[in-house]
């Protein structure tokens, strides 16, 4: 399985910069595969966060503090670089979340192995750029699908996250829309009569 796995980052990788197998043999010594189980609470709030993830599989989601309620505001699908961009580089705590929405595996980073495999290859550092870019987009588009609401964004939503519905919750889902989950319930009843 680490093997499909290793593959998975070195093809995605790959497609961002196309990196000598040297470069790989740097990155993975410093990398830790990791598998957690749904509801598990990767970074809690007043917590820093000290790692990144690189998502091979499964879903993680960032729930940002909103009046007293933590709410899912980000989705992250395999290939998706994952951490609390409040705290990562800063070492700051944030109230922000980082949760398993279904069973994962991701390779973890730390920020000191980051920084020295940057410092020993240089290659590495146009891929971290490429990567925090493609971060940026990918962080954009779940915004944009979240402020489709409920009834234009939850088709476009599944499309972009294959597999996602039959992990999510009802209650998260609210979130992401910023509705109530009977409203979700409400819908997504109505959604599946239509469809048949």
């Amino acid at each position: 399985m680490e093997e499909k796995y290793r593959k998975l980052l070195m093809d995605d990788v790959r497609q961002l910069l196309d990196l000598p197998e040297e470069d790989f043999s740097l990155i993975f010594p410093k990398m830790e595969l990791k598998r957690m189980k749904r509801g598990r609470v990767l970074k809690g709030s007043g917590e820093s966060d000290v790692v990144s993830r690189y998502l091979v599989e499964g879903f993680i989601g960032a729930y940002s503090l909103i009046n007293t309620k933590h709410s899912l505001s980000v989705i992250f699908k395999t290939t998706d670089t994952v951490f609390d961009d409040r705290s990562f580089r800063t070492g700051i705590p944030s109230d922000s979340i980082l949760k398993c929405i279904s069973d994962v595996a991701f390779y973890e980073f730390t920020l000191d192995s980051e920084r020295d495999v940057l410092g020993r290859q240089p290659r590495l550092v146009t891929l971290a750029h490429k990567i925090s870019l493609r971060i940026n987009e990918r962080n954009s588009t779940v915004f944009e699908l979240s402020k489709k609401g409920l009834e234009n964004g939850y088709e476009d939503l599944m499309m972009f996250f294959p597999g996602l519905e039959t992990e999510i919750t009802n209650g998260d889902l609210g979130d992401f829309f910023r509705i109530s989950r009977r409203t979700v319930e409400r819908f997504k009843h109505d959604f599946k009569n239509a469809k048949q």
